[in-house]
């Protein structure tokens, strides 16, 4: 049996450098009888096969496309040495941008970010808080303005209650002074 521990740390056995691949993201086990299997180690991102996402275990046949982040491994030659692979420190070092191109995906959230900021900035609560949310879990590019626009849709919010209290308690006072 012979077990490739891949991951984003160097100490698994195939290091994938790109920032969507966990740690320790998943291995792959060949057995004594030849056959192959996958076990996703509760990555982040997930480890597709055939463009189906798995947890847990899964069995590869030799026809399978195993992708991981932007990745897609030539999971076979690992076990079969195969060139185009660096060895650094007698560790297998794959760049998923230099040797193994990465496969184009749609981008998932599509703006969530940017629209969270404007709506921030413009005073839309609500819309603010609600794209923040969505973008925050959704919208890698634009995370950091997801989040923005989230803050500053609690702050408009925060605002306007000070306000209110502040009218609220002036009008108040005028009646009994």
């Amino acid at each position: 049996m012979k077990i490739i521990k891949i991951g984003r740390s160097s100490s698994n056995d195939i290091v994938i450098n790109d920032n969507q691949v966990s740690r320790t993201h998943c291995q792959i086990i060949k057995d004594d009888s030849g056959n192959y299997r996958l076990c996703d180690l509760n990555s982040a991102n997930g480890t597709y096969v055939n463009g189906v996402r798995h947890s847990g275990e899964v069995r590869l046949n030799a026809s399978d496309i195993v992708r991981i982040g932007n990745a897609t491994l030539p999971w076979q030659s690992y076990f079969n040495n195969a060139r185009g692979e660096t060895e650094i420190e007698g560790r297998t070092v794959v760049d998923s941008g230099e040797y193994y191109p990465p496969t184009t995906h749609p981008q998932k959230g599509g703006g969530f970010g940017v629209a969270a900021f404007i709506c921030g900035i413009l005073g839309i609560n609500l819309l603010a808080i609600v794209f923040g949310v969505i973008g925050w879990q959704r919208d890698r590019k634009n995370r950091g303005l997801a989040i923005a626009g989230f803050v500053l849709g609690c702050v408009w919010i925060l605002l306007g209650i000070i306000y209110i209290m502040v009218i609220a308690s002036a009008g108040y006072s005028a009646y009994y002074y």
